[in-house]
This record gives C-alpha cells, sequence and structure tokens, in this order.
C-alpha cells in the first residue's frame, strides 16, 4: 500500500529527471508567462483605481470634509472648530477652506472657477498641491497679492481644457480678481499640475488676502479638510467629530468622488472582462502544454501498463507533474512580478490623464488566480491522462 502511494511521486521525478531539460525549460517559461498575464491587469486595474483615489484624496477633499448645515453658506466660527478637530483621536492635519465668490480675468478673458482662501499651512498638511508646481513657487502665510492656479485655468498646449482656460498665462503675470464690487489685481505666484482636471481648475489665494478683500468671511469657510493618522477607521473618526457636536455636516472622501466613482467603477468592470479573458488564455495554454507532454509520453504509458502499474497511478503521476509545472510557473512568475515588474513601474508608472498608476498586487486576488492555476493544470493533467491509460496497451506503444 505504501509502496503505491510512493509510486505516483516517483515517476512524476522520474519524468522530470529524464525528460530534455529544454523542454522543461520552455514549459516552466510559458506557465510563469501565462501567471504573470493572468495577474497583471488586476494590478493594473488596481493600481489606476487606487491612483484615482489618492488624486481625490490628496488634492480635494481629505480623508473627511465638512460642509455647511443645510440652509447654510459657510461655517461659522472656522477657527474654534479647527482647533477642536485637532483634538479627535486619528485626526492627523485640517485645512480650512473658504469659496471666494469671485472671477479671475486675465487681459482680455473672465472666467468662474473656484477660488480658494486657504492658510498655506494648514493646506500644504492635509494636500499635495504644494509639491505639484511646475511653475512658480507656493503661497506664503503672509501673500496678499499673490495667487496660484491650476493648469486647466493658465491653459496653454495639450492642457484638455485649453479653450475655457487663460490661453497660456504665465508665473509673473497680472490677472484681476473681481469680488464684491471690487477688482483687485494679483500677481500669478505659481501653477500646479496635479493632473486630475477638477483639482487643476482651482485656484489658492491666502486667508491673509481674503481678510483685505471680503472682511466679513475671515472667520468662515465653505468647508473643512481633515486628513487621519494611517490605519485609523474614517467611521470611527467620523462618529468621534459628530459627538464634539462641530456645526456642520461630516462626509467622507468617497461621497465626494462623483465622477471618479464612476470611472473606478467602470475600471472594476473592465477588469473583470479582462481578467476573464487572461483565465480563458492561461487555461488553454496550460492545456496545451500538459497535453502535449502527455501525448508525447503515450509510448511509455503504453509500457508502463504492460509492466502492472495500475492506471490510476499513472493518472496521479502526470497530475503531479502538471501539479509541479503550476507551481513553479506560480512560484516563478511571482518573483518576477514582485522584484522585477513590480519595482520597474514603480520607477516609471504608467502617465495616464488621471494619475500615475504603479502596479498593485491584491492578495486576495494573488490567491484566487493561483487557485485557478492549480485547478486547470491539474484538470489539464487528468484529462488527457485518463484518455491515454483507456487505451489498448498495443495502440498506446506502437502509435
Amino acid at each position: 500500500m505504501m509502496r503505491q502511494l510512493y509510486l505516483p511521486f516517483y515517476l512524476t521525478f522520474q519524468y522530470l529527471r529524464r525528460g530534455r531539460k529544454w523542454t522543461l525549460l520552455l514549459t516552466l517559461f510559458l506557465m510563469t508567462i501565462a501567471f504573470i498575464n493572468l495577474i497583471f491587469i488586476p494590478s493594473l486595474f488596481s493600481g489606476i483605481i487606487d491612483g484615482a483615489n489618492n488624486q481625490i484624496i490628496n488634492t480635494m477633499t481629505g480623508n473627511i470634509y465638512i460642509t455647511p448645515q443645510d440652509g447654510d453658506d459657510y461655517i461659522n466660527d472656522k477657527d474654534k472648530i479647527v482647533d477642536q478637530l485637532h483634538t479627535v483621536s486619528g485626526v492627523d492635519a485640517v485645512s480650512a477652506r473658504t469659496l471666494v465668490p469671485a472671477r479671475l480675468k486675465y487681459k482680455n478673458i473672465t472666467g468662474s472657477w473656484p477660488i480658494l482662501a486657504v492658510s498655506p499651512n494648514d493646506e500644504k498638511k492635509v494636500s499635495n498641491i504644494s509639491t505639484k508646481m511646475i511653475s512658480g513657487s507656493y503661497l506664503d502665510e503672509n501673500d496678499i497679492n499673490q495667487i496660484i492656479i491650476g493648469t486647466q485655468i493658465a491653459g496653454g498646449k495639450d492642457i484638455e481644457e485649453n479653450a475655457l482656460s487663460f490661453k497660456g498665462a504665465k508665473v509673473g503675470e497680472k490677472v484681476t480678481l473681481i469680488a464684491d464690487g471690487k477688482s483687485i489685481e494679483f500677481t500669478i505666484k505659481g501653477i500646479f499640475d496635479s493632473k486630475l482636471v477638477d483639482s487643476d481648475k482651482r485656484a489658492f489665494i491666502s486667508e491673509t488676502a481674503l481678510k483685505e478683500i471680503i472682511p466679513i468671511a475671515s472667520d468662515k469657510s465653505t468647508t473643512i479638510n481633515i486628513t487621519i493618522d494611517n490605519n485609523v477607521n474614517e467611521n470611527d473618526v467620523i462618529k468621534s467629530i459628530e459627538s464634539k457636536g462641530v456645526n456642520g455636516k461630516v462626509y467622507s472622501w468617497e461621497e465626494a468622488a462623483g465622477l471618479m466613482t464612476s470611472v473606478s467603477n467602470s475600471f472594476i468592470t473592465i477588469n473583470i472582462l479582462l481578467s476573464f479573458t487572461s483565465v480563458m488564455i492561461a487555461a488553454v495554454t496550460i492545456v496545451i502544454i500538459i497535453y502535449v507532454t502527455i501525448i508525447n509520453k503515450r509510448k511509455e504509458i503504453g509500457i508502463l501498463r504492460a509492466i502492472g502499474i495500475k492506471p490510476y497511478i499513472i493518472v496521479s503521476s502526470y497530475v503531479l507533474l502538471s501539479a509541479v509545472y503550476a507551481c513553479a510557473g506560480i512560484i516563478i512568475g511571482s518573483i518576477a512580478f514582485v522584484s522585477i515588474l513590480m519595482p520597474y513601474f514603480q520607477s516609471h508608472p504608467f502617465v495616464l490623464p488621471i494619475c500615475d498608476a504603479v502596479l498593485v498586487l491584491s492578495w486576495p486576488e494573488y490567491i484566487v488566480r493561483a487557485d485557478i492555476i492549480m485547478v486547470v493544470s491539474v484538470i489539464a493533467g487528468f484529462i488527457p491522462a485518463v484518455v491515454i491509460t483507456r487505451a489498448k496497451i498495443l495502440d498506446a506503444i506502437f502509435k
């Protein structure tokens, strides 16, 4: 009995030891490519979705944001609320933003874009706009007649909404801010490009400048944006903020995602369809590899049967051989993916209009796809082995 249990493993070892080495290497190479192909597409789409979500958090909303109560235009006592939020467990940084009711004019072009008054130091901790300056520099706390604008406002070659922009405004040039019946001249201090169109259709001035333009709005804000510590649950922080009795409506960033949620859902759907195609390609590849391997050993199988080896032992040995091929392909493919492909695309990300995407390997998806490779390989080894072992011994030997 023990010998029968041992025999399939022995036969599998002999297949590998006595087989042609180049055939073995080619088989392992194809299995490796099949597995990499199976995990590459979902990793890419996971990277795009994560990149898009991070863009919203890092440039638009933070992890959590607060808006005025229904019927109110502003959140009053802004400074008091900001201090209060800093005492909430899990809160990392807070920035109050005030939407300035104004238009911008550059030469003979006038447009209405969101103009936000912020504390530059606070904003720097909540958003990454300060790191996205492609020309000029970021705001300082005491800037009064300085403004930074997004690329979609500045305009220029290859800008998505150039037709609605200033069509090439540059740092150092003057723009006029028209607010509350006043026209105030500002100098463009910097231009930023976050690679998120909605984010790049905004302009920022300092709270110091807002006090000069609209003094009554000095302690008011239209949103308060919050980032939280890593590994902290957003819903728990939201509940803590609400328990403080903050005068405003509290939301998570997902509720402001809007169009990007639809884009992410579209990527998820495409990911499912392409993953299904990848599974089919991997399955067909594996079936062909294993089938050809077993067909080429038809004579050897006939001889084993002729000397008294039970068919189920032969079938078991080829199922084991298929599992060995699958395991080797998964291991080699995983090593190549994690140590070569992921670091390469981390250094050279896919440059997309919404973000710079890297490969993000989801371990649950990885395990599912590894299981798929194993199951398909075992089936691919089992079926042709059963077919051949059921053939007549002489036919197997002499055909």
